[in-house]
């Protein structure tokens, strides 16, 4: 169940290798974005990529995600801890990128 006036959101994603370069991140974040925006109404959205995960990181900046920070040691993966690096996007961000991408923006 969805709570009305939930502030902050938290997504994460991962896309098989054999799809890495072919813009479908994008296209789906599109989706993610519109909805936790415009249909939930959240008014930050938070996702976090390893460090070294350059692809990743390139993704969400691509979409006009914002790099706030790394989490030192915060991931766990093959038993090593990895820093990740936090990204955000308001509402404010999401309807910026919206326009500059040519798409509708819903007010």
């Amino acid at each position: 169940a969805l709570e009305h006036g939930f502030g902050t959101a938290e997504w994460g994603f991962a896309i098989g290798s054999d799809f890495w370069g072919s813009g479908i991140f994008v296209e789906g974040s599109r989706l993610v974005l519109d909805f936790a925006f415009d249909v939930v109404g959240v008014h930050r959205l938070e996702a976090r990529a390893a460090v070294r995960n350059g692809r990743g990181n390139g993704a969400l900046r691509k979409i006009g995600a914002v790099q706030e920070g790394v989490l030192r040691r915060s991931f766990l993966r093959h038993g090593e801890y990895l820093d990740q690096t936090l990204w955000s996007l308001l509402d404010d961000d999401w309807r910026d990128a919206k326009a500059v991408w040519g798409l509708s923006v819903v007010h």
